[in-house]
């Protein structure tokens, strides 16, 4: 199978090994919660440009500096 679903699943599989590393990016799910957000509302600031946003493996990441640069602490 090389649809890009698969190609998602694979990505995903591969980035839950534990890593001893910083964490470089939250999902849209995730930032929510962490910001005490709905998941629209994060949506709305990505789609404005409020927001940095990048898509690794077909899945949307809100890079970790977006949470230094809005003083949010580390989950």
């Amino acid at each position: 199978m090389n649809t890009p679903q698969a190609a998602a699943a694979r990505c995903a599989l591969q980035s839950n090994r534990k890593s001893k590393g910083t964490r470089l990016g939250y999902r849209v799910g995730e930032w929510s919660a962490l910001t005490g957000t709905s998941r629209q509302t994060t949506w709305r600031a990505i789609r404005n440009g409020e927001l940095k946003s990048i898509v690794y493996c077909g899945i949307r990441l809100i890079p970790d500096s977006e949470r230094v640069r809005l003083g949010f602490e580390e989950a």
